[in-house]
């Protein structure tokens, strides 16, 4: 599988990627769980936002903005992608929830270029 393909701006660092560009498959014994499961869990995705300090990128120390993606619940044929952005206190600023990755990808891109809770 690939990853699902994303535009990145200048000023986020991709912490951790399995967002891929796949469908859930459903177990065929009907348990409700994902056949495919690796790609539909709670940790898919963690994208921060970076600070230039001296010319130099890095992760801020403090005002951390946090973008992360999940699927809930996870493993289940039921769930959904989860995405929020975040704090540095894990207080949620902004929530989408959706099956449709490429609404999700869409979100994602436009949170990047349009940052709120700064």
């Amino acid at each position: 599988m690939s990853l699902m393909p994303l535009r990145i701006p200048m000023g986020y660092a991709i912490c951790f990627n399995k967002f891929s560009d796949v469908e859930p498959i459903p177990c065929k014994s009907g348990d409700g769980f994902i056949d495919n499961w690796e790609y539909f869990t709670e940790d898919i995705l963690q994208i921060a936002r970076m600070q230039l300090v001296d010319g130099v990128w890095g992760l801020p120390s403090s005002g951390k903005l946090i973008i992360d993606l999940g699927w809930y619940p996870d493993s289940q044929i039921s769930g959904q992608y989860r995405l929020v952005q975040v704090n540095e206190h894990w207080e949620v600023i902004r929530e989408k929830r959706s099956k449709n990755r490429h609404e999700i990808r869409d979100t994602i891109e436009d949170w990047m270029n349009n940052p709120a809770g700064l």
